[in-house]
C-alpha cells in the first residue's frame, strides 16, 4: 500500500485495535459501522486517503444523501464517530508504539464488572460466554444492542453491505421472537 490511508486501512486499523484490545469491541464496531456507511459517499478516489478529506463536507454529503434514512440524533452520532475513528486511525499511523484509546470506564468499574461476573457466574447469559469471543466471517462484524438493563442481545456475522430488505427481513424474525406482555 502506497499511503496507508484509506478507507480499507482504516477499517482494518479498527479491527486491529479490537483484536489487540487497544479499545472495546463495540466501540472499535460502532466506529467502523460509521465509518462505512458515512465515508460510502465517497467516490473510489476519494476514499484512497481519508487523511486529506474535510470530514465536515464529507458528513454533510452524508446527512443530504440519506437523511431520509436515520433520525436527525443518528445522523449527528455517526458525524461523531466519523471523526473519532479518523481522530484515533491518525494518531496511531503517528505514533504506533504510543498509542492509547481513553475509554470511559475507570478502574473501580472495571474491578466492580469483574466481581459482578464473578457473582453471577451461575446465570445463563454465562453458559453462552461474551460477545467479543464470537467468531465472524469475512466481510461481516457483529454488534450488541441492550435491550433493557442486565440484557444485551449480540448480532453475529452481520454483512457490511446489508440491505434495507435484509434489514427488514431480520427485524419480522426478531419480532417472532416477542412474547406479549
Amino acid at each position: 500500500m502506497a499511503n496507508a490511508y484509506s478507507l480499507d486501512d482504516l477499517l482494518d486499523f479498527l479491527d486491529h485495535a479490537s483484536d489487540r484490545g487497544l479499545m472495546p469491541a463495540a466501540t472499535a464496531q460502532a466506529l467502523a459501522v460509521a465509518s462505512r456507511n458515512v465515508l460510502a459517499v465517497l467516490s473510489d478516489q476519494e476514499k484512497k486517503d481519508v487523511s486529506q478529506q474535510d470530514l465536515d463536507a464529507v458528513i454533510k454529503r452524508f446527512n443530504n444523501k440519506r437523511a431520509k434514512d436515520f433520525s436527525p440524533s443518528s445522523l449527528k452520532e455517526y458525524g461523531r464517530r466519523l471523526h473519532r475513528a479518523v481522530g484515533l486511525f491518525l494518531k496511531w499511523r503517528d505514533d504506533p508504539a504510543n498509542f492509547t484509546v481513553k475509554t470511559r470506564a475507570t478502574t473501580v468499574a472495571r474491578k466492580k464488572d469483574r466481581s459482578s461476573v464473578a457473582e453471577d457466574a451461575d446465570s445463563p447469559t454465562s453458559l453462552i460466554g461474551s460477545s467479543s469471543t464470537l467468531p465472524t466471517a469475512p466481510g461481516t462484524y457483529q454488534s450488541s444492542i441492550p435491550v433493557r438493563p442486565g440484557a444485551v442481545v449480540t448480532l453475529s456475522n452481520v454483512p457490511y453491505d446489508l440491505t434495507k430488505a435484509e434489514a427488514e427481513r431480520l427485524a419480522e424474525f426478531v419480532r417472532l421472537l416477542a412474547i406479549e406482555a
